[in-house]
């Protein structure tokens, strides 16, 4: 009988802690010929204005589309502006990493709307399932919610990137 699917929780607490490990595991990765997939986020400044808006990264191309760009009433009233229409592409990216059998897919993060049956979270699930290695970033305040969607399975990581890479080396000698 194969083992249950390898997944796992990089907790973090928001606006704290070395968010661009992910990123650094990632590059090592893909550096050591990994086929890594999935979606980072990155902050961009939007113009002169002070603002920011969150970009996803598609890991495999480099590609990326706006997640959140805020309007001024938005940003000063700290609402959440998530172009759903992204969505789509951000679907299309889990999907295809699915599909061309990835090593490891990464998806930065299982935010509220995940945390609410909504956003990614079908598809970071179906990615679970697919028994590829998936490494999912989740903040403190939806581990809950994430627990409760995965069964309580999975591990959970501290936001390290030591705990990234021990992570990965149980998993990729786990499918030798």
């Amino acid at each position: 009988m194969p083992a249950p699917p390898s997944f796992a929780a990089a907790v973090y607490a928001p606006k704290t802690g070395d968010r661009e490990s992910l990123y650094r595991f990632v590059d090592t990765l893909k550096a050591e010929g990994v086929k890594v997939a999935g979606i980072l986020q990155q902050k961009r400044p939007m113009e002169d204005s002070g603002m920011m808006e969150v970009v996803a990264v598609d890991i495999q191309t480099g590609r990326t589309c706006s997640l959140n760009r805020p309007t001024r009433e938005s940003w000063t009233n700290r609402e959440c502006s998530l172009d759903r229409a992204a969505l789509t592409e951000t679907t299309a990216i889990l999907h295809r990493a699915v599909m061309d059998g990835a090593d490891l897919i990464v998806v930065e993060k299982f935010g509220d709307e995940e945390a609410h049956g909504g956003g990614l979270n079908d598809e970071i699930l179906n990615g679970i399932a697919s028994g590829i290695p998936f490494l999912v970033a989740v903040p403190e305040t939806n581990l809950e919610s994430w627990s409760n969607r995965t069964g309580g399975s999975g591990t959970t990581l501290t936001f390290e990137e030591t705990a990234f890479k021990n992570w990965w080396k149980l998993c990729s000698a786990a499918g030798e």
